[in-house]
This record gives C-alpha cells, sequence and structure tokens, in this order.
C-alpha cells in the first residue's frame, strides 16, 4: 500500500482517539491530569524503569511501556519530554510508529530544528503549545482560570481534515478557554525563545534581584524589599493580563504613574533596545541554535543555582514561607 493510501486509511473519531502522553514530567503530568478529569481518554507511555510508573499508577493513569506492541499500536502521541531528548526518542520510535498517526508537540523547537516532518512523513506532526507552565496549566484548570494556546497543521496531510476538530476538542479538555490561536512550529519556537530570553527568565528575575539588593543595602527590612520587588509581581502581572495596557496604567495610582514614566526614560534607552532587538536577531540567524548546542545545561543550572542560592532574596524567600508554615 503507497503512502496515499496508507493515510486515507486512517480513520479518525474525533471523541473516540485516545492520547498517548509520552513523559511524566510537569508538563506532560498536568496535561494527563486535566484531560483525565474532563473525561477525555489518555494512556501515560513510559520506559519500562522509569520511577514515574509507580506515581502514575498512583494517579489513577493507565501505563503503557514505550516500545512494546502496546505502545506501537497506539495512533495519536504528545511527546512532552524534554525537548532535547525528542530526536533519539523519534529516530528510535517514529519508524514503527502506524502511518497516519498523530504526533503533538507542546513547544515548536525540536521540530523546526530537526525537521521531523521530512524524517516521518508518514506522521501528522502537530503544534499544540498551551501558554503556560506545567503547574500553571494544572492549577488554572482547577480554578476555571485563563488559559491560551496556539496550533499548527502546516504538516498535517490533506487527507487528516478531521484533525483540526481534534485538536480544539483536545483544547477545551485540556482547560484552554483563550483560543487556540493558529500559527506556525517557527513563528512559536522564535516567539517562545525571545520571551524567555527578554523577559520571563532574564529582565523579570535578574532586575527584582537587582532592586532587593539595593532596597536592603540602603537599609530596608529584607521581608518588606522581598514584598515589594519579588512576591507583588504576580499581583501586578495579574493585573496587567486583565486590564491590558491602556486598563493597567489607568489603574495605578498617581505616585506609580508618574514613576512608571521616570523608569521608562531612565531604563528603556536606545542601548537597550537595540540589545533586545539583538536577541531576537540571534534566534533568527540561528546563532542560538549553535549556543544551544556548545551548552552544558547541567553545568549552567549548577551555576545559576548557586548564584541565587547565595543571596539575602533567596535566604528571605525561604524564611517567609516557612513562617507561612
Amino acid at each position: 500500500m503507497d503512502m496515499i493510501a496508507l493515510m486515507r486509511s486512517f480513520k479518525l473519531d474525533i471523541f473516540m482517539m485516545q492520547l498517548t502522553i509520552i513523559g511524566f514530567g510537569n508538563q506532560a503530568k498536568s496535561w494527563s491530569q486535566n484531560l483525565k478529569d474532563s473525561g477525555f481518554p489518555v494512556l501515560v507511555a513510559l520506559k519500562v524503569n522509569s520511577p514515574s510508573i509507580a506515581l502514575a499508577h498512583e494517579l489513577g493513569f493507565q501505563v503503557v511501556i514505550l516500545g512494546t506492541k502496546e505502545f506501537y499500536a497506539q495512533n495519536a502521541f504528545a511527546l512532552l519530554t524534554p525537548d532535547h531528548t525528542h530526536d533519539e526518542f523519534m529516530q528510535e520510535h517514529g519508524p514503527q510508529m502506524q502511518a497516519g498517526s498523530v504526533m503533538l508537540y507542546a513547544h515548536g523547537f525540536s521540530l523546526v530544528k530537526n525537521k521531523f516532518q521530512q524524517s516521518f512523513p508518514q506522521i501528522h506532526h502537530i503544534l499544540f503549545a498551551p501558554k503556560a507552565i506545567g503547574s500553571e496549566l494544572r492549577r488554572q484548570f482547577q480554578l476555571k482560570g485563563k488559559l491560551g494556546a496556539v496550533y499548527s497543521l502546516e504538516h498535517v496531510q490533506e487527507e487528516a481534515t478531521q484533525l483540526k476538530d481534534w485538536v480544539f476538542e483536545l483544547s477545551k479538555n485540556l482547560g484552554i478557554n483563550m483560543g487556540p490561536y493558529p500559527t506556525s512550529f517557527l513563528r512559536e519556537t522564535r516567539a517562545d525563545l525571545y520571551s524567555e530570553q527578554g523577559l520571563l527568565c532574564s529582565l523579570i528575575p535578574y532586575t527584582a534581584g537587582e532592586m532587593f539588593s539595593h532596597l536592603v543595602d540602603s537599609g530596608t527590612e529584607p521581608e518588606l524589599a522581598y514584598f515589594e520587588c519579588w512576591h507583588e509581581l504576580k499581583l501586578i502581572v495579574n493585573a496587567m493580563v486583565d486590564k491590558g495596557p491602556e486598563g493597567f496604567f489607568d489603574l495605578i495610582s498617581p505616585n506609580a504613574l508618574i514613576g512608571s514614566e521616570k523608569g521608562f526614560q531612565k531604563l528603556i534607552t536606545p542601548e537597550f533596545k537595540k540589545n533586545l532587538r539583538n536577541l531576537l536577531l540571534d534566534i533568527e540567524s540561528g546563532e542560538f541554535d549553535q549556543e544551544i548546542e556548545k551548552a552544558n545545561v547541567e553545568e549552567i543550572r549548577h551555576t545559576i543555582r548557586s548564584r541565587w542560592s547565595k543571596t539575602a532574596l533567596m535566604k528571605t524567600f525561604h524564611q517567609i514561607n516557612q513562617d507561612e508554615k
């Protein structure tokens, strides 16, 4: 049977196609729990010696072992292990997957880098990216809070016309209520990397850390500095998201408004804008991909953990959270 015939032979029932979630880390566990609570059929796939098997069973999930006949009999997967493991996984398991199977990715990075759509054209490759870390995906689902997502069907064969319906059904059961909105693997990858580098995982925590230190060094009690520079971040961000830019600046006090304008004039300089733009240019040019290839992730993680573990902010964080208990 040729490839097109195989693709056409794949029958899809959007309400019955079970999703096999590969991995059981933060994102995978949240997907699994949300879908299970919604009544969406889900399996968890793990290595035979995975320490997560016991936890998955404890939480009420059926577990299938990677590489078994039962695993390859499935036809819809979500690859929710870390991005750097995807290529090895696909090289080992991709050739045995049924023609017409679906592979979901929560981020576009690994497919953009490894071009799985070329190596495994018999598989429908779908981007479905909730815009929340795993713990928040679970928390907002339980709170019935706001959750957004984007998707791409650019690497889905034309024969699978119902897959969009299935993706939207999956989205609803995960708790997504903002979207999902269409994009491409490449655009999601670039936006995700850029937001991490320029704001979420750099500017916010490191600026907060610097300001905390300045206040404490000038005589402010560390508890007060912690609330002002770290804890209050989530409250401010919630207001920004809820009200939008104009509404947020209408909401804040006159002192905060005047201070905001002064900070804008002092901090958002032409040099800052240039450096921020250069982060995106490095991503678009592929330079950041080369940096990733050369990087020792565990060494970098150790360096960052050591940097923060020695700070008064970290000590105050532990003390305040201990006091709460």
